[in-house]
């Protein structure tokens, strides 16, 4: 809390245990950004991010295009263009349950992340 990455302050602790999790540790959590996002560190920041976005919203909508496309504000067909590229970059690892764990950890262990 005391550094700005938690919302505060807590009424009960077990209600935002998952948060507590993800920035229990910065160094932890930088460490699963950088190993879990690897395949996207090459692009620029703004195409990174527009991935990202896309990739946290895809995993939060369990891969259903339309609710992912009306959560970011965009066609359904921009949706599954950047899928596409987050397939090419991640391969197979966007179907195995513990590889979209991770990621979904990572997307969430950022900065200013809830």
């Amino acid at each position: 809390m005391g550094a700005g990455t938690l919302p505060g302050p807590f009424a009960v602790a077990d209600e935002h245990l998952a948060a507590l999790v993800v920035h229990g540790d910065p160094r932890l959590s930088a460490d699963l950004r950088t190993v879990a996002l690897g395949p996207l560190g090459d692009l620029a920041p703004r195409a990174r991010g527009k991935l990202e976005t896309t990739l946290r919203a895809w995993l939060d909508h369990h891969g259903r295009v339309e609710e992912t496309a009306h959560a970011l504000g965009v066609h359904p067909q921009t949706v599954r263009y950047r899928v596409n590229q987050l397939r090419e970059r991640f391969g197979p690892g966007l179907d195995d349950p513990e590889t979209r764990f991770a990621l979904a950890l990572a997307l969430r262990a950022g900065p200013g992340q809830p």
